[in-house]
């Protein structure tokens, strides 16, 4: 069963959307502290944890909303397995308010660091999962243009490198969270290096390339038709 990705992907990024605005609703004063005048700002240092927590996941998601939508935009069909594949990536995803959470009431705990290193592996593992099954069944575009072909085949075992030493970070952070919480915090920031480092590729003019040959491999049939 071949599907097309238009609904794959907005179903995707309406859950990541949900999941990206719910973690706000978790960010409260505690219930004995009443802001004053005087003391405002001060007392407002005491929601810095929750913010800076809040500010690195809603990144982090950034980042895997952005590997989807590059991805998604380098595939031309998928099947079932591929959509339940996807809902694995979703739910690990979802479950990224809970380990903020922890870590914003409890920043020095280690069972919080662990728990938000444990969530983000599974979800650097899913995304992984998702890119290699596309790959390894065919599902990314195929175009004419050999330069193009290579380009995207590039893009992937880039976006895999990436993904891995993402993946290793966050594991090694789990184990580390339990020695020093401000070793797992080097971890979690790899990722996000790793990504605003420039590979020499624009993902969005290699989008709007496989776009704009879908859109000529669409008309092709048509003009045959015609005469």
């Amino acid at each position: 069963m071949n599907i097309t990705t238009n609904r794959v992907e907005a179903f995707s990024d309406c859950v990541i959307s949900i999941v990206m605005t719910v973690m706000v609703f978790d960010i409260k004063l505690p219930e004995n502290v009443h802001l004053t005048n005087k003391w405002e700002l001060k007392q407002l240092l005491i929601l810095a944890p929750q913010l800076i927590s809040y500010l690195f996941s809603f990144i982090v998601l950034g980042i895997m909303w952005l590997h989807h939508h590059n991805l998604m935009h380098l595939v031309q069909k998928v099947d079932e397995k591929f959509l339940w594949l996807n809902l694995h990536l979703l739910f690990w995803l979802s479950l990224i308010p809970f380990p903020t959470f922890m870590l914003g009431r409890n920043p020095m705990l280690s069972y919080s660091a662990a728990t938000y290193g444990a969530i983000l592996f599974m979800a650097s593992f899913a995304i992984t999962l998702l890119r290699g099954y596309a790959v390894r069944h065919s599902f990314m575009h195929i175009n004419r243009e050999k330069m193009l072909n290579r380009t995207i085949d590039i893009v992937n075992k880039r976006a895999r490198i990436k993904n891995f030493i993402g993946m290793a970070a966050y594991f090694i952070s789990i184990p580390a969270s339990f020695w020093s919480v401000y070793l797992a915090y080097v971890c979690f920031t790899i990722t996000p290096i790793l990504f605003f480092i420039p590979d020499g590729i624009d993902d969005e003019k290699l989008a709007e390339k496989v776009i704009a040959s879908n859109e000529e491999a669409n008309r092709t049939p048509v003009s045959h038709e015609n005469k």
